[in-house]
């Protein structure tokens, strides 16, 4: 059985080898690359959603003091502004966001603020 799959995966590589040979252009040796993106359009309703659920938990955390610190999402990307006290504090605020439902990355541009200066 495992020959027999290997086999068909052989001819559809020549086939479509085949098929791209005669696509190109006469006197063509490659075919261009063609490379397609999308770009998701942000949903504001979700993203307010998500900043406050990020927002209420960093809030309700007995351990972080969230005073200094502000959050953005956008396109489900949390992104952290403000500033903590220790790398500690900077840990546990990524932490915190990261396990919000709908948040997909967490950017940390967070300071430290080193000796209470």
């Amino acid at each position: 059985m495992p020959l027999s799959a290997a086999v068909l995966a052989v001819m559809a590589f020549a086939a479509i080898e085949a098929r791209a040979e005669k696509v190109t252009a006469p006197g063509s040796t490659h075919l261009d690359e063609i490379v397609v993106t999308a770009k998701r359009r942000s949903d504001p309703v979700a993203d307010e959603k998500t900043k406050q659920q990020v927002e209420e938990a960093l809030h309700s955390d007995p351990f972080f003091y969230d005073e200094h610190v502000t959050v953005t999402v956008n396109n489900g990307v949390a992104t952290l502004h403000g500033m903590v006290f220790d790398d500690w504090d900077l840990r546990i605020a990524v932490r915190i966001s990261r396990k919000i439902p709908g948040v997909k990355r967490v950017v940390n541009d967070l300071e430290i603020m080193v000796g209470g200066d």
